[in-house]
């Protein structure tokens, strides 16, 4: 692990760096968007919070994006949808963008790295080799995502030339295990065990994906200059809330039935509301 480690952060120096050589996108004339636009995935979207106000997208009333804007008033348009990865932001997420966009938030990243299967093919009882080929896959989309990182601000960018970007990590999913084990529920009527070694080892994943988002914001800054780009982290907002935690998780354990499932492993109430205040915290006067 620790030698893998090593690799992808050098992967990280290295994709940085090679952002030096690339350019923004260019556009003419946007239109003139909404105040304040929320794109990325299932943590944008608020996914297992209900009521839902896309189904679709299983986009949710009690989003961080939605509380963020009753807190400063500005209301918000998003378009965060669960399972996008930084190419549908790009692809599909830009429509409420413009002249008059003065926030823009993202969360996007883990999606690219296949993270969920990850977690489906690592708990304990799952088959070793497939194990090891999801970690091997995801090991090198984490190299590659400084570069998705960069390409997808380029383009927001290109779109909203007025906007303050916050570009949001993850949160660690598990916290510290009581028990040295965590029961996270049940899937397809088995139930979802991690060991401490698998839990560190998903911790660490999601400290690299953490590390290549800021990697890919600092290449993009440094290669264009722009200074209108922040990185929002909201790890130690979750401390103690982690997954298994022996404090009050704000993540969900897999819930079996169809309107609980998409629960497993998401932020809930809770922990939309922390994501909120983070950004808050963040975000520029908007008058």
């Amino acid at each position: 692990m620790q030698r893998r480690s090593i690799a992808i952060l050098a992967a990280l120096v290295v994709g940085a760096s090679a952002l030096a050589m690339a350019t923004p996108a260019s556009a003419s004339d946007p239109p003139d968007g909404a105040v304040y636009v929320a794109l990325g995935d299932s943590e944008a979207a608020g996914t297992g919070n209900l009521p839902y106000v896309d189904s679709d997208c299983l986009r949710s009333r009690r989003a961080y994006p939605a509380q963020l804007g009753d807190t400063l008033g500005t209301g918000v348009a998003s378009s965060a949808c669960a399972g996008a990865t930084t190419d549908d932001v790009i692809a599909t997420q830009l429509g409420d963008l413009g002249v008059d966009t003065r926030l823009v938030t993202i969360t996007a990243g883990i999606n690219d790295v296949a993270w969920q299967r990850v977690l489906l093919e690592c708990r304990a009882g799952g088959d070793p080799l497939a194990c090891g080929q999801a970690q091997a896959d995801a090991f090198a989309a984490i190299a590659a995502l400084p570069t998705d990182i960069a390409q997808m601000l380029a383009a927001v960018r290109s779109q909203a030339p007025n906007a303050q970007i916050l570009v949001t990590g993850y949160p660690l999913l598990f916290g510290d295990l009581a028990d040295g084990v965590c029961r996270a529920g049940t899937y397809r009527g088995t139930h979802v065990v991690f060991s401490a070694a698998d839990t560190q080892f998903v911790n660490t994943g999601i400290e690299l994906v953490n590390a290549a988002i800021l990697g890919g914001l600092v290449g993009y800054m440094s290669a264009t200059g722009d200074e209108g780009v922040s990185y929002v982290d909201v790890t130690a907002a979750f401390d103690g809330h982690g997954l298994c935690d022996s404090g009050s998780p704000w993540i969900s354990r897999v819930i079996s039935g169809t309107a609980t499932v998409d629960r497993g492993f998401h932020i809930d109430g809770r922990g939309m509301r922390a994501y909120a205040d983070a950004l808050a915290a963040a975000a520029p006067d908007i008058p």
